[in-house]
């Protein structure tokens, strides 16, 4: 019985990454672009990566950048790097639940702090199948879950 379950523990494991090469590019392109978009202050192309219910999250982001965070961004933001940690996708399912690593980025100040540019943050980002494409899901504003010190 012992052997079974662990069996069983290591089958389902294995079914959870996905390891075809072309369902990984079709994943690692649009997340990819997106991040870079996103991170680069480009909402306009990092839309065209994400679901339309995700839209009202960057018009959020948008709508609270200040003349002041535009100056900061412009100054600061010409070394972004985005990497993708990993990724899962359930076998013959629809979504991903990917990790990415973002370096040298401005994260913009909530009402009373500084803009500041981050060394490294990992951020945990869903994305789903939709028409063939695979597209970013935004349920909220994006929140680092693993910052270095600055």
């Amino acid at each position: 019985m012992k052997y079974y379950l662990l069996f069983a523990l290591v089958f389902l494991l294995g079914s959870c990454q996905v390891s075809d090469n072309d369902t990984l590019d079709a994943v690692d392109k649009p997340l990819s672009t997106w991040a870079e978009a996103y991170f680069g202050f480009d909402y306009e192309e990092a839309l065209d990566y994400m679901t339309p219910e995700s839209e009202k999250w960057i018009r959020f982001a948008a709508s609270n950048i200040t003349e002041k965070d535009v100056a900061f961004i412009n100054e600061h933001n010409r070394n972004v790097k985005t990497e993708i940690i990993d990724r899962y996708i359930m076998a013959g399912d629809t979504s991903c639940s990917a990790r990415i690593r973002v370096s040298d980025f401005v994260q913009l100040g909530f009402v009373g702090q500084e803009d500041k540019v981050i060394d490294q943050a990992e951020y945990q980002i869903t994305l789903v199948k939709r028409d063939d494409k695979w597209k970013v899901k935004m349920e909220g504003p994006l929140q680092s879950g693993k910052q270095s010190r600055d």
